[in-house]
């Protein structure tokens, strides 16, 4: 209650300050044009202010609409493109109302044609243009500093959540049942298969040595993602046998930087989270569309699994992300199948 009586009376606060800065402005620029002749009648005193409210209200109107839209441009991670696109969106409207509305007034109200049209036309233009500058540069003074310092405390708050977010990603990855699966597994290699127990072991070796590479990285090239990926496939493959399935469509050779252990991190939430059997098996793709990761697999949750309930590992990645793109991490669920879609960070030549 006492919200919606908060914002009832800002919104109106905010509509008189609109109503008596278009009244301020209707006579300030009609004085501008006209000096004390403005008051010499009624009459004139109306078709000159009138003048000045056409202004008042486009310029009140134009310049609240692009003050907004320019409040959702990317002033973090891209502030001089922001701050750029604000600068010239205020300009051009700005030229474009400083024309438009005297020629419009000197052509249907004067019935000006000719040289006398175009040179009333620019000196009010001109002298429009000056005072909208002049409000312009108070306006940005003002707004850059707003934004710059938010831009600094989010930017700030990102690299903080994108640190915990490493710490966590670090401490659970590669998952501690991951290891006391392969362990078991091993046992079995070791008694029916023992020409593969080196292999295993050495894959079992490079994933823990990957693991604690990446501990102070925040990216890592996409193809050495991979290769963890792969032994972590081929390991999980040596478990469940013809229950994975797993494609990988990306090329090598992709000049692509990706969070560590985030693809891992994917493949292991869904071998993890749905049934994978020689019946039932579980189809895993990695491709890159669009500069996106996208990693889907066929759902078919374990009945211990809640739906629609997203693993934590999910949150992680979206935070590490935040920080490091203006892209988002997409998540798509439906009856058939979970995808995830992340951006590739691409190296500078």
């Amino acid at each position: 209650m006492k919200n919606n009586n908060y914002n009832k009376r800002r919104a109106y606060l905010k509509m008189l300050f609109w109503v008596i800065f278009i009244l301020v402005t209707a006579n300030i620029i009609a004085y501008l044009f006209q000096g004390p002749r403005l008051f010499s009648s009624f009459s004139h005193y109306l078709t000159y202010t009138s003048l000045g409210y056409a202004y008042g209200f486009f310029f009140a109107f134009g310049n609240s609409f692009i003050g907004s839209y320019t409040q959702k441009l990317n002033w973090a991670k891209n502030p001089k493109r922001a701050n750029l696109t604000s600068f010239l969106m205020f300009i051009g409207y700005g030229i474009f109302v400083s024309v438009m509305i005297p020629y419009t007034f000197d052509r249907l109200v004067w019935d000006m044609t000719g040289k006398s049209l175009f040179y009333d036309v620019t000196a009010k233009a001109f002298i429009t243009m000056v005072a909208d500058l002049i409000v312009i540069y108070f306006y940005f003074s003002n707004r850059l500093t707003d934004q710059w310092v938010k831009a600094i405390e989010k930017n700030e708050e990102l690299k903080r959540e994108n640190l915990l977010a490493r710490y966590e990603a670090l401490k659970n990855q590669v998952n501690p049942h991951f290891l006391f699966n392969s362990l078991n597994t091993l046992t079995g290699v070791v008694e029916q298969k023992p020409e593969q127990a080196p292999a295993f072991i050495k894959k079992l070796s490079d994933i823990y040595r990957y693991v604690l590479d990446q501990n102070d990285k925040e990216l890592v090239a996409i193809h050495e993602e991979l290769n963890f990926v792969n032994d972590y496939v081929f390991l999980s493959k040596m478990r469940l046998g013809n229950g994975l399935i797993f494609y990988s469509h990306i090329p090598t050779g992709q000049n692509y930087q990706v969070v560590p252990l985030g693809i891992q991190m994917l493949v292991e939430n869904a071998i993890k989270h749905n049934i994978a059997s020689d019946d039932m098996p579980l189809k895993i793709e990695i491709k890159i569309e669009n500069s996106l990761v996208i990693v889907r697999n066929n759902l078919q949750r374990k009945k211990t699994v809640s739906a629609g309930k997203k693993p934590l590992g999910l949150e992680n990645l979206k935070k590490r992300y935040a920080y490091l793109s203006a892209k988002p991490v997409e998540i798509i669920e439906t009856d058939k199948e979970f995808i995830v879609k992340f951006p590739v960070i691409e190296l500078k030549p």
